[in-house]
């Protein structure tokens, strides 16, 4: 499809043969100059790999152009990909994952299959026919038709549920029916409509009723696993495999998709798959380079690996609406040493990053951070590879016995280790709250020991915990952040977005 690529042939009609190869911008060209015109059959080397009717060419007016261009390229990145046993795409609405699926599905050729979107079918009673073994490459066939020739964007499947589950064998239908068994506690046999009549048509029983009147999901689960049992395609393409599945089945399905040995006992004769997902569920944990993100702009589709747990965190944010609240979650997480860090720090947070939750844990003193900082690594495993990998902070202040390598060795970045220049988060207060709270100016702040518990001033005294009480109920935006203090809260709203 690409405009560059010399692939294109048109037919002479005086010497009956096919002139090429050439670009599609060649034949353009000679289509102005009055050498081919609409009615003349053109075909390109995708067509006549196969020995369906468009290997005999479409008219030149029906050709559907492509309008985007990859990057890399489309031929570079099936090269890359052909030697994956699984690949996802993951990405926004319209950034080219389902257009993307079609290209390589279009170079895979007849031993492949798309399930595209649109694969929701209704099962009653089940019709026996005839089986025609090479009807696969029909499939592949109208494919390369409606992918040279459609103007609109089709979903549609081939495939019916009716004609999936009688088309197997009898091995291969009680591989789907165990499978389901175990996917949704349920089980699937084949039952007549009349247990006294041999001549009786076959339905799907489910718990005892007519798989009709089973849910959306369940259908839709049968489909996907019923096309993963077919020996016919070696290839599958699934767009959005999570479609009227609940999370539970969807995790199960992709546990059972990327494992292995399920896959290999369950269908050996699958070499490839190919996965687009708005899904983070769908996401291979196991490898991450198998993840790709894809994006588009100005007419140019990228496709990208993951290529760090940073890079599969992000994405994996992405997929969640970029939002760890929503499964009820923290933003991100910053230790703090003592009671006042952090009842300042929560009213600062509240006020510059009011729209994320920021949990802020009071360590009790920095000889406990190292102690906090076990618990976590307790609930979510090694930061390195938790959500928290880029969202975990800790505060120190000037006067800390903590050693800082000892930290990093837990898992904190570096650049997420804030110590503050001075020894306590008293120095960073609004200076025009300070001296309102000992009743001075701000000349006199000067001779205040801020650093004293409790401070004593003009005769007032207050503790370092009721200051800081006093001193956030009072803060507004109307305040200036110190640049300490400005640095710190913009990279936690960095991470937080």
């Amino acid at each position: 499809m690409s405009n560059k690529k010399k692939e294109w042939y048109y037919g002479d009609d005086e010497s009956g043969q096919w002139i090429g190869p050439m670009a599609i911008e060649d034949l353009d060209k000679l289509h102005r100059d009055g050498k081919v015109d609409g009615f003349t059959y053109v075909l390109n080397t995708q067509m006549s790999k196969h020995e369906g009717p468009e290997a005999r060419g479409i008219p030149y007016s029906r050709i559907s152009r492509l309008d985007v261009e990859f990057s890399p390229t489309l031929e570079k990145i099936y090269t890359t990909l052909v030697s994956k046993s699984t690949t996802v795409f993951s990405g926004p609405n319209n950034c080219g994952k389902t257009l993307l699926l079609k290209q390589l599905f279009s170079l895979v050729g007849q031993g492949g299959y798309l399930i595209g979107c649109n694969r929701f079918s209704h099962v009653d009673v089940l019709n026996t026919r005839q089986i025609d073994e090479h009807e696969h490459r029909r499939y592949y066939d109208n494919f390369i038709h409606n992918l040279y020739t459609s103007k609109q964007n089709t979903e549609s499947n081939d495939l019916q549920l009716q004609q999936i589950i009688t088309t197997l064998k009898d091995f291969q239908r009680r591989k789907l029916f165990e499978i389901c068994k175990q996917l949704l506690g349920s089980d699937f046999s084949l039952k007549r409509t009349d247990p006294e009549n041999s001549f009786s048509p076959f339905y799907v029983d489910i718990d005892g009723e007519n798989l009709k009147y089973s849910s959306t999901g369940t259908r839709l689960l049968l489909t996907l696993l019923g096309i993963l049992l077919d020996e016919r395609f070696t290839v599958l393409l699934v767009d959005e495999p999570e479609i009227g599945l609940s999370p539970r089945i969807q995790s199960v399905l992709a546990r059972f998709l990327y494992d292995k040995k399920q896959r290999k006992e369950f269908c050996p004769h699958l070499k490839q798959l190919y996965i687009a997902t708005h899904s983070h569920i769908f996401l291979d944990r196991k490898i991450l380079s198998n993840n790709y993100i894809l994006k588009k702009d100005i007419g140019t589709v990228s496709v990208k690996a993951v290529k760090s747990v940073s890079d599969f965190h992000q994405l994996q944010f992405d997929l969640l609406g970029n939002e760890l609240e929503s499964i009820f979650l923290p933003s991100a997480i910053v230790i703090v040493e003592g009671d006042s860090d952090g009842t300042y720090l929560t009213k600062i947070v509240q006020l510059y990053i009011p729209n994320r939750k920021v949990s802020i844990i009071r360590a009790g003193g920095d000889g406990e951070v190292q102690n906090k900082l076990n618990v976590l690594r307790e609930t979510f495993g090694d930061f390195a590879m938790s959500p928290y990998s880029d969202r975990l902070f800790v505060v120190l202040d000037k006067k800390h016995s903590l050693n800082k390598e000892r930290i990093k060795r837990q898992g904190v970045k570096e650049e997420h280790i804030f110590v503050w220049s001075k020894n306590g988060i008293e120095y960073f207060y609004p200076q025009d709250l300070l001296s309102s709270a000992f009743c001075c100016n701000l000349t006199e702040l000067q001779s205040v020991n801020i650093e004293s518990d409790p401070i004593e001033y003009n005769g007032l005294r207050k503790s370092k915990k009721d200051l800081a009480h006093f001193i956030a109920a009072q803060t507004t935006l109307k305040h200036s952040l110190s640049s300490e203090l400005n640095k710190l809260i913009n990279r936690i709203r960095n991470a937080c977005n």
